[in-house]
């Protein structure tokens, strides 16, 4: 795995975990609390044990610290996940068991940094390398970190699969199942570190590198488990995603019409478009587009012309609608019929309080718009509402008055 894939994959772990402490599943909070904090240490773990970072710290003489600080990491991730192990069997762990791990894991981190120090290694072409009479201190560190681990994933393996099955079809369930074949591969990936601590016995060296068996192992155990905390962190964001297209999409889809009410009256512009296609601001400008074309409609209310409807007729004869299109067109053909009016200075009608046109009022953002985008399209194109207006245009004369 290059170093660029690792850090990446680690920004998914931290930047999982930062989704992670703001949701709440029902009788699982401890649940994301530990997990959460699992996700951090993973992510933060392999950044700290990439090699690119270790030759860095190499280059300023401080070859230990990420080591020993990618340890402490490594026993709280382990930690976290017994914790969480804990958790998915109660909704709030008993306090006497959860400090009986947390001292377990403080013994495992303090004997495993002792050893590592008294291994005393140094960085010998990317490989942590020591004294032969100090190579079972570090076969020793890897011996603490691997049976830690191991007890750890271990006791997750059980719990994860049994709230996988319990959980109802959606994120949770996902995660959960991508989660236990990730834990799976974990201990398959921990068993085969024997093998690095027989080549440490050997040759006093801890290899940076992983041979093909512990690098897929590794790499599958890492993409399951970036994979389960991404579940959490992806699907928010692609929902979101969806709606910043959704809501461009239907600003886009209401410009025509609302370019056409806009020409004849400007004043029905709230706010000056500036910036409003941010993510932050595109549902609010449509929603503004929305609240200023229904403004224009019930302004051209008063402007209806009474001829619109035998305009509209022969129309009909000459250009049948499709029977789903006939209710938008009677609206399409009254609009039309309004906006000629208004375009030549006629003066509005007073019309009945009852008569004020909300049909399409209160309703959902979404499907209001999708609604007004569809008479756009008619008025746009129907050669039932262009027959209309061009007979408007013929009968509309710039002296009509009320």
């Amino acid at each position: 795995m290059t170093d660029i894939g690792l850090y990446l994959i680690s920004a998914v772990f931290v930047l999982s975990a930062c989704y992670l402490r703001r949701v709440r599943w029902k009788g699982l909070s401890a649940a994301t609390r530990y997990g959460s904090l699992a996700a951090a240490a993973l992510g933060a773990k392999l950044s700290l044990l990439d090699p690119l970072t270790i030759e860095s710290a190499a280059r300023l003489r401080l070859v230990l610290l990420p080591v020993l600080l990618g340890a402490g990491l490594y026993v709280c991730a382990a930690c976290a996940f017994r914790l969480l192990a804990l958790a998915l069997y109660a909704a709030e762990p008993p306090r006497c068991a959860v400090r009986r791990e947390l001292v377990l894991a403080a013994g495992a981190l303090l004997t495993s940094l002792a050893l590592e120090l008294l291994a005393r290694p140094r960085l010998v072409s990317g490989d942590l390398v020591t004294n032969p009479s100090h190579r079972w201190y570090l076969v020793g560190y890897d011996a603490i970190i691997t049976l830690y681990l191991g007890y750890c994933l271990a006791a997750l393996v059980r719990p994860l699969a049994r709230r996988a099955r319990l959980a109802g079809p959606g994120l949770l369930r996902t995660a959960m199942r991508l989660f236990t074949l990730g834990a799976l591969a974990g201990l398959a990936w921990d068993a085969w570190g024997v093998d690095d601590m027989i080549r440490e016995a050997m040759t006093s060296a801890q290899d940076s590198g992983d041979d093909t068996l512990s690098a897929v192992l590794g790499g599958l155990c890492i993409g399951l488990l970036a994979a389960g905390v991404g579940t959490t962190l992806w699907a928010p964001i692609s929902t979101a995603v969806r709606g910043w297209f959704g809501a461009c999409r239907r600003y886009r889809a209401l410009t025509p019409l609302w370019g056409e009410m806009h020409a004849v009256l400007p004043e029905i512009t709230l706010i000056a478009p500036r910036g409003q296609f941010g993510p932050s601001q595109v549902h609010f400008a449509l929603y503004r587009r929305v609240i200023e074309i229904q403004d224009a409609r019930m302004i051209l209310r008063h402007y209806t012309d009474p001829r619109t409807v035998d305009w509209l007729a022969e129309a009909t004869r000459r250009f049948p609608p499709a029977a789903e299109q006939v209710s938008l067109i009677a609206e399409a053909a009254s609009l039309a019929g309004a906006l000629e009016r208004a375009a030549v200075g006629a003066l509005p009608t007073p019309r009945d309080a009852d008569a004020s046109g909300t049909d399409a009022l209160h309703q959902p953002l979404e499907a209001e718009a999708d609604w007004l985008a569809q008479l756009g399209d008619v008025f746009a194109t129907s050669p039932v509402i262009a027959h209309v207006r061009a007979t408007a245009r013929k009968h509309t004369g710039p002296t009509v008055g009320g």
